[in-house]
Formats: C-alpha cells, structure tokens, sequence
C-alpha cells in the first residue's frame, strides 16, 4: 500500500538500475511468483477447511475465513500486476536501455492500474482490520469464557465483517481518483496522476493525516494492546492449570482448554507475521511519501534539489528497500496456513478428514469409470455372442416343427382308413 507515485522522478545511475531491475526480476519476479502460488493454494485450502460445517460454528473461523478469501483475491491481483510483470518485461529492459522499449503487457497492466490499485488497496485495509477483529474475539474468549459466546457468535462476526468491509471501500474510495491513463509522444501507455491526485492538500489528507493513523497507527497499536493482554491471560491460565493439575479434571474440559489455548497460539503467530512483515511496509510508506511531497512541491526547489542529490545517492537502497517490502507482503498473505496447521487441533482434523472424503470419493469414481469402460468393452461382446445363440434355438424349434409335421402326416393315412 505504498505511494509509488514519486519513485521515478530520479534518475539512478546505470549500474545501480542494472543491479536493481535484478533483483526486482528474481526476488519480485520468479520468487515471488512462487511464493503467490503457494499463497493461492493455501488460503484455497484454508476456505475448502474454514469453510466446513464443522468448523463455522465458531466465530474466530468466520473471521479467518474472510482473512483468507481476501488474501486469495489479492494474491490473484499481485501475481498478475507485479509479480508475472516483473518476471516478463524486466528482462526486455536489462537487454536494453533506451526509452522507447516497452512490453505488451506493460501497456496492458498499466491500462488497468488506475482500477486494480485501490481494488488492492481496499483488500489489504480489509484484512488488516480482519486480523484486528479476530484478535479481539480471541481476547473476549479468554476473557468472559462461556459468556462471550453471546457475543462472539456468527451472527455478530457477520456484521463485523460486513462494516468493517463497507469502511474500507469507502475509505480507498477517494484513491479512485489519484491516477489516470494517457498515451505519450511514442503512441505508448503511462501512468500519470490526475488533477485531483496532484494536489497537495489532497495528498497531505489522503497519504498523512488520515491514511498513517486509520491504516497503520491505529490497527497497530490495537493489536498490541489486544495481544499482550492475550498473552497475559494465556499465561494466567497456563499457571492455574499447572497449580491444579494434581486435582482431576473432566478429560473434555482439558480438551477443551487444549482447544481453547490452541486456537489463541495459532492467532498469536498470526499477529506476530503481520507485524513483522507490515511493519516495514509502514516505513516504506513515510519514504515514499516524503519523497512524492518534496517532488510536487514548488515553492521549495532548495528542499528538492537536495532530496533529489540525496536520493540519487541511495538510488539502489530505496528501490531494493520496496522491492523487499512488496515482497514481505506477499509472505503475510500466503504463510497463514502454516500457523494453523500448527496450533490449530480442529483445522487439522477437519483438513485430514476432508483428505479422507477426497480420496474415497477419487476411488469410488475410477472404480465406477473402469466398470463403466469394461461394460463398454464387452457389449460388442455380448451382442455377437447373442445371435449363434439364438439362431441355435431357432434352428432347434424349426426341426422339432418340421418333426412334429411329418408325425402327424405319417399318422393320417392310418386315421383315414
């Protein structure tokens, strides 16, 4: 989610934009590609898993289950945005340099950069606050025990989910308008904001007084707060066990607690991805937006010019720093399975179940396609076989007719007489 709108008003040097278009083509290009297709097939599995009367009873899976339908979706995009463009249209410019080289699919990704940059926009707010909203479901769990489950139900998830969706679009709503497409002197696509996007109150609203706080500092600081108390109530509980453990217990209520305890570690190391990887994302987002402030202001040319030296400078730094960010990105969205996998006992009953179900099903049709095949094959068979039969028996009939004729033709004289 990071304003790019001012990378390239400086010039790097041409070893350092060899060394960049690099390592964008391997890290943002090949990897990353790898590593979106193992997301895609993870947050798949966890919708095929989530997704199963037996674990949407539970609120805490309906948020993850919305986690994980807005990471695939997203996925999808940035495979076909970053990723398949890096891999595709970097090597045209590292054999080259000169302005006029462009990729079909460059001009056709960026015809469609003004719609598919907010969409993802919107998904990544989205499951930044889905990540927040399940955190706090987990907290009221470990809090009330059985009497969260008034308010912690599925109904009540819905709604949460539903608003917190309805926000988002309206928030990445006034991003609809930053970009637009126009074609150049060489009859070629670029990427140019608008009149609304060059502003610069718009662009101090959008990109620093509101944007900082709603997209990183808010959901930020909540998750910490929510998490420590969470770990402080993990351990609490974990000490009490540990006191009483002499004492016997129910074997369904320390199932239970297993469950419980479980679900909130397999959380924990949700949140604790996010941070490691969105954090940076932060960072890189300041950068790029001081970088976009001093290129479009100007009454401060000074301030430019020596942010256009410093940068020029730091070319390779800042533009490996973004390449490293959008890639950590993609990490946060596909390595959610790994934690459930995990910590989460049901989601891995529920997934080997599933994989039982798969299999039997596999086998009770390729039994069915081989007897159908062998049915086929034999009823030619069958058929040809069928008629000397019958002809036999129609032969036998005929003679014992004709046998039957003669008797009584032999008999009628003497019956005569």
């Amino acid at each position: 989610m990071a304003n790019n709108s001012g990378q390239s008003n400086y010039a790097c040097s041409h070893s350092d934009e060899q060394h960049v278009l690099l390592v964008q083509y391997i890290l943002g290009g090949w990897i990353s590609c790898i590593i979106v297709l193992i997301g895609i097939f993870s947050n798949g599995l966890s919708i095929l898993i989530l997704g199963n009367h037996r674990m949407r009873y539970l609120s805490t899976n309906i948020y993850l289950l919305a986690l994980s339908i807005v990471n695939l979706v997203w996925l999808i995009l940035y495979l076909t945005v970053n990723s398949m463009r890096f891999a595709m249209v970097i090597p045209k410019f590292q054999a080259s340099s000169h302005e006029n080289d462009f990729h079909e699919y460059d001009d056709f990704i960026l015809k469609f950069s003004p719609y598919v940059i907010p969409l993802m926009n919107t998904l990544q707010l989205c499951s930044i606050y889905y990540t927040v909203a399940v955190s706090f479901d987990r907290f009221l769990y470990l809090s009330y025990g059985l009497q969260a489950e008034t308010i912690c139900n599925v109904r009540n998830s819905l709604r949460v989910i539903t608003v917190i969706t309805i926000f988002s679009i309206l928030f990445i709503l006034p991003h609809w308008f930053k970009y637009k497409v126009q074609l150049n002197e060489h009859n070629r696509v670029q990427l140019k904001l608008t009149s609304v996007g060059e502003n610069e109150l718009f662009r101090r609203i959008i990109h620093i007084w509101l944007y900082i706080p709603v997209v990183y500092a808010i959901p930020f600081l909540l998750l910490i707060f929510i998490n420590f108390f969470t770990v402080k109530l993990l351990h609490k509980f974990y000490l009490n066990r540990r006191q009483h453990l002499h004492l016997t217990s129910p074997l369904s209520t320390h199932n239970h607690e297993q469950h419980e305890r479980g679900i909130t570690l397999m959380l924990i190391g949700v949140v604790l991805l996010f941070f490691i990887c969105r954090f940076p994302v932060l960072i890189n987002h300041i950068f790029e937006t001081k970088l976009s402030m001093t290129s479009y202001d100007n009454n401060r040319a000074k301030i430019a010019n020596s942010t256009e030296q410093f940068f020029s400078r730091s070319c390779r730094s800042r533009h490996l720093f973004n390449t490293t960010v959008n890639f950590l990105q993609t990490i946060n969205a596909s390595a959610n399975l790994f934690f459930y996998y995990l910590f989460g006992e049901k989601f891995r009953e529920t997934s080997f179940q599933l994989a039982r179900l798969t299999r039997k099903r596999c086998i009770r049709r390729r039994n069915l396609m081989i007897e159908n095949i062998t049915n086929f094959i034999q009823r030619p068979r069958t058929s040809s076989n069928a008629i000397p039969k019958n002809s036999i028996i129609d032969q036998q009939q005929l003679s014992n007719l004709l046998n039957s004729e003669q008797v009584d033709l032999v008999n009628k004289p003497f019956q005569s007489n």
